[in-house]
């Protein structure tokens, strides 16, 4: 694989060339810093951005024109990482060296089309679209306790800290949706283009030098960003252990315990943390969670741990019956205990090195997965693939038992099924 960067000023375009698969994968991410204020109106944008545009003001004339490139794919997404908000415009396409000549231009040419060609008529945005849209995620916010799992973690998270971007619910909220309107998306747009930073993320078998001048010529903005951004968030170092219980009308209790991650290093972030947290509760069947809760005391059918590198939190999660709080509190705490007091073998560090690296040689065979990484490489010099392989060979288990001292259990959050009395 051969990596370059093109500084394009307004934005920047990394690729990379590999004849390792017959598809190529693009990511348009515009970023910036996470602004509970912006959840609602960002998600629409990403979708009515990739729904439609000015030409093909039709969904089906969308889809249409996406078999006639081959059957190519496109859509948009909203994902937050630390303190930062990111819109992707993800898009998939067949190499153009099994196609005709025309292809490659036309390919290129319709992600840009969508997003700085919308289907705006008079500074707004077409009604009826709009309204599909509104639906679609009025939809997706009612059913966001679908997941009892998912929104007790909110819960916990929004009891733990309140100002924290990870306790916000991600796919908005009902009052700001009925907020939007033709208008003022329309400004949201315009938002975007002139204060979100904007980098671009190509994988595949093409003349990338070629493929910078036809972006060059396409990427309809020409306002340069300085803004600096800030990835990490860190809790209050006076933040005081809470104990919350609330009920709602779930079939089951849930449990979720948060632990907070003091002053890591970046080779513990980057290297020992996972290694750690296979041990604990995210690898086999072996780990210490559920082994404990589960395999021993048949407390749960599942439990994991979360490990939130840009939080500086692990999450344990897990299903219960209300009865069996207390105790499966304990074995949690127990289970880190275990791994503080050395209670785990130079065979569990090994195996959890090779589920790591296998994770990784696997990601090694997904476009999209080399694009998250060159992405976090370039955003906050995570390692990359390559080097994040070999890093693993000096971790030990000394490493692993210090590490536990840099963790503190700081919110312990029960949601109380009502049908699980």
């Amino acid at each position: 694989m051969i990596y370059k960067k093109y500084n394009n000023g307004i934005f920047n375009l990394y690729t990379v060339k590999t004849d390792k698969f017959k598809t190529c994968h693009m990511e348009i991410i515009f970023y910036n810093k996470f602004d509970e204020n912006n959840i609602t109106k960002e998600n629409v944008l990403s979708e009515i951005l990739s729904y439609t545009n000015k030409k093909y003001n039709k969904r089906k004339l969308v889809v249409e024109h996406l078999q006639d490139l081959y059957n190519a794919k496109f859509m948009g997404t909203t994902t937050r990482v630390g303190k930062v908000r990111t819109i992707n415009f993800v898009y998939e396409f067949i190499d153009p060296i099994y196609t005709d000549k025309s292809y490659l231009k036309e390919v290129i040419k319709f992600p840009f089309d969508m997003i700085f060609n919308p289907n705006v008529k008079n500074n707004e945005f077409d009604g009826k679209t709009l309204k599909i849209i509104k639906n679609l995620k009025q939809a997706e916010i009612e059913s966001i306790k679908e997941s009892p799992l998912r929104y007790s973690i909110k819960r916990a998270l929004q009891c733990c800290d309140e100002d924290m971007p990870a306790s916000k619910m991600l796919v908005g909220n009902i009052k700001d949706l009925n907020k939007i309107n033709s208008s003022n998306l329309y400004q949201d747009y315009q938002n975007l283009l002139n204060n979100y930073y904007c980098d671009i993320y190509l994988v595949g078998n093409l003349n990338m030098d070629k493929i910078n001048i036809m972006i060059k010529d396409l990427f309809n903005n020409d306002i340069i960003k300085n803004q600096k951004l800030e990835y990490e968030y860190k809790l209050n170092d006076k933040l005081v252990s809470k104990k919350i219980e609330e009920k709602d009308e779930f079939e089951q209790s849930i449990l979720v315990c948060l632990f907070k991650l003091n002053n890591l290093s970046n080779y513990e972030k980057n290297y020992v943390m996972p290694v750690f947290n296979s041990i604990f509760g995210s690898g086999s069947l072996n780990n210490k969670l559920y082994k404990n809760l589960r395999g021993d005391n048949s407390l749960c059918y599942n439990v994991s741990s979360l490990y939130q590198k840009f939080d500086n939190l692990i999450i344990v999660p897990t299903g219960i019956d209300y009865k069996n709080k207390n105790k499966a509190i304990s074995l949690i705490k127990k289970s880190l205990k275990e791994i503080e007091k050395g209670l785990f073998s130079d065979e569990d560090v090994e195996n959890a090195k090779k589920s790591i690296v296998n994770s990784i040689l696997s990601a090694l065979d997904s476009p999209s997965d080399i694009c998250d990484n060159y992405f976090f490489h370039n955003s906050v010099s995570s390692p990359l693939l390559d080097e994040r392989m070999n890093g693993f060979d000096n971790v030990s288990k000394k490493d692993i038992i210090n590490l536990t001292k840099k963790i503190k259990l700081v919110t312990t959050y029960m949601m109380r099924g009502e049908k699980n009395e």
